[in-house]
């Protein structure tokens, strides 16, 4: 296996080339890089096939929340809406200087996240069509205005598969915003499917610190079993 870092800003890196020619490349925004924990979880599902894209380092609330909102976790959220300014980042510099380094294009783009990268992975499918599998594992569904959002729009991308999942334990927050994200995830996952787009809700044991390797991994998995689908 083959690693390459690199720099784009503030922000860090890491593709771990696994596969020769035109594999499928899954992008995976991490808070800390935790390209080989991810791997070894996929290793874990029996999970392979695949090259990854690690990146970590961002402004985390700033650059992955689609639009402002007030606090609603602790009084240092800094939800500013940045995610407009980021995505361009990712598409027109990342994408292609990554893209380079593998020599051949991709079978097919997924962007994965965890939390507000979850949220941004999914929101990003309805801004450009870069990305044609999206993961979001414990991803912040609770977003104020999120589930309002895409029950009116549609998504850009001409999707093969969107894979959602939250812990079992995470709606049981005493905060009353973050208790609605089971049931916003899962009305997503209908949302999609009713509208033609293979989807999947897992429910996974845990709070939303639990494993978060092995979330992602699964919902790796799942994207990549689409193509025998097809």
């Amino acid at each position: 296996m083959e690693m390459q870092e690199l720099h784009f800003g503030h922000r860090r890196v890491c593709l771990y080339r696994l596969e020769q020619g035109s594999a499928p490349l899954v992008y995976s925004i991490d808070y800390h890089q935790n390209g080989q924990l991810l791997l070894e979880a996929c290793r874990q599902v029996d999970c392979s096939g695949f090259n990854l894209l690690t990146i970590s380092g961002l402004h985390w609330n700033q650059e992955l929340s689609p639009w402002p909102v007030e606090t609603v976790v602790s009084r240092n959220d800094n939800f500013s809406g940045e995610a407009p300014q980021w995505l361009p980042v990712l598409t027109d510099e990342v994408v292609p200087a990554v893209e380079r380094l593998l020599g051949a294009p991709p079978s097919w783009r997924c962007l994965a996240g965890y939390s507000l990268a979850g949220l941004f992975a999914v929101w990003t499918a309805y801004q450009c069509g870069l990305f044609t599998r999206i993961l979001s594992a414990s991803g912040s569904m609770w977003y104020p205005g999120w589930l309002e959002y895409v029950q009116q729009h549609e998504s850009v991308a001409a999707l093969d598969g969107v894979y959602l999942s939250v812990g079992d334990k995470e709606s049981t927050s005493r905060n009353a915003v973050l208790q609605t994200v089971g049931e916003r995830t899962q009305a997503l996952a209908e949302l999609l499917a009713a509208r033609g787009i293979p989807s999947k809700f897992e429910l996974n044991p845990g709070n939303h610190f639990k494993n978060p390797p092995l979330r992602v991994a699964k919902g790796i998995k799942w994207l990549m079993q689409q193509d025998n689908k097809s």
